[in-house]
């Protein structure tokens, strides 16, 4: 697995994470449960990871979905 992207909350993270699987690509949120627990991994941040031979596609995906969500707010 590849971390395609870091946030900072896992209502974010899960949020992208549905959008993948809508999309047809297997995510994970990783390290949600430390976060909850108010122990943050050594970033503080909490991973969105991919498989490997899905990791271009997801990443374009999320950079498409955050580009039209803040044009919306325009």
């Amino acid at each position: 697995m590849k971390v395609v992207k870091h946030y900072a909350n896992a209502f974010a993270a899960n949020l992208a994470k549905g959008m993948l699987e809508n999309e047809g690509i297997a995510a994970a949120v990783l390290h949600q449960d430390q976060a909850f627990a108010g122990i943050y991994n050594k970033l503080g941040y909490i991973d969105l990871a991919v498989n490997d031979e899905d990791y271009s596609r997801a990443l374009k995906l999320i950079e498409e979905s955050e580009s039209a969500a803040s044009q919306s707010m325009e």
